[in-house]
């Protein structure tokens, strides 16, 4: 206890001498910037008022009319009308549309006599899928509803009623509410992601330089006399501080409203600190073998990104393959991210994430359970070369 006690009081000196990294300020600092700056330039989720251009070739009174109504639209906005035929990829060149609406000549003309169904077709710019993620949807629900209200007239005189008249039109739809961030709000999802994100780059970076650094300065000696324990214990001051920057920045967007968080934040709160002493014990592990800080540090590509990329805030999770699912558990932002949707988004209880509390705690014992097999053989090399130096 008493090595384990001298080790964090090591970390922390060398935390307030100045020739290392001051991780103290940088856990509470950083999140608070990303925080910041990311609430300003993400003010939500999905992109609103998004600008598609027309190709209107019908030039009639109801295609203009159709495209006012298309236009009041929260999620679209109709930047431009041409009336000739030209190519979409002019106009969406440059980030300059999302997408191209249109709408074909004797639009007017099949609406009104009912002889046959007209067709509107939408080019999507889909090199970035995510930019028509409320642009398409809207689209194939606003033009079918506004070719109804012409049926509705049409079908009405059979005396059918309104009632009867919008089930025969339409007898089945489906109607969509979204769960846990119906404003889009990016705080609540993208703006968090990224603090979590970035912290964890900080701490990783730190935590890969702890071995190199104790070789550098020659205390490597010292560690190999004291213990595992003693060794992992060094850790233990950053995933605090880990914890209390990300906790702090998480309490200042709740108390202004910018963070919905459902569930019971001193439940969540494990996971943050787990995740902490994770992201330590992968460090030396990753950095064993290196001889200064900077080696260790090269090494962060390992650590950090894959669970970013992985962990559901780039991309959906469920376009993984299995294997490739369970295989990301290994980093663990992946499991910080998905203790906070469930805590935060969705409300979840201590009682229902015992059993990922449980996984979790097994996957920090493999990884402890590790870090003491690669010491214990370092430390038997150690012996042999002290023993060899003392004949």
């Amino acid at each position: 206890m008493q090595n384990i006690i001298k080790s964090i009081l090591e970390e922390i000196d060398a935390m307030l001498s100045g020739h290392f990294i001051p991780y103290f300020k940088v856990a509470i600092g950083l999140a608070m910037v990303v925080a910041l700056i990311f609430s300003l330039v993400l003010s939500h989720g999905s992109v609103f008022e998004g600008k598609i251009a027309v190709i209107d070739l019908d030039g009639s009174k109801y295609s203009t009319e159709l495209i006012t109504k298309i236009n009041t639209s929260p999620y679209i906005q109709v930047s431009e009308v041409i009336r000739s035929p030209v190519n979409p990829i002019t106009l969406v060149s440059h980030d300059r549309n999302l997408g191209v609406l249109y709408i074909p000549k004797g639009l007017e003309k099949n609406i009104k006599k009912g002889e046959q169904t007209v067709n509107l077709g939408y080019f999507v710019d889909d090199t970035n899928d995510a930019q028509n993620s409320k642009v398409l949807p809207s689209l194939n629900e606003y033009i079918p509803e506004l070719g109804a209200e012409i049926s509705v007239n049409r079908i009405s005189a059979l005396g059918l009623g309104r009632d009867g008249t919008e089930a025969t039109l339409s007898p089945m739809q489906i109607k969509s509410r979204n769960m846990f961030n119906p404003a889009s709000s990016s705080t609540i999802s993208t703006i968090v992601y990224f603090v979590y994100f970035f912290s964890s780059l900080t701490y990783g970076l730190t935590s890969l330089m702890i071995v190199g650094r104790l070789k550098a300065t020659g205390m490597w000696n010292t560690v190999m006399e004291r213990g595992p324990l003693a060794l992992m214990a060094r850790t233990t001051p950053y995933a605090l501080f880990y914890t209390t920057g990300l906790t702090l920045i998480s309490a200042i967007l709740v108390v202004f409203g910018q963070l919905r968080f459902d569930g019971n934040y001193f439940a969540f709160l494990p996971s943050i600190f787990m995740t902490g002493l994770a992201f330590g014990w992968l460090g030396l592990l990753l950095s064993w073998n290196t001889k200064d800080p900077g080696q260790g540090a090269s090494r962060m590509i390992f650590l950090v990104p894959p669970g970013f990329i992985m962990g559901g805030s780039t991309m959906a999770v469920g376009i993984l393959p299995a294997w490739a699912y369970y295989a990301s558990h290994c980093f663990p932002l992946v499991w910080l991210f998905r203790f906070f949707r469930d805590f935060a988004m969705r409300g979840r209880s201590l009682i229902d994430m015992l059993a990922t509390y449980g996984a979790y705690i097994i996957f920090l014992t493999v990884i402890a359970a590790i870090v003491v097999t690669v010491y214990y053989h370092t430390q038997k090399s150690y012996n042999q070369n002290k023993a060899i130096e003392n004949c």
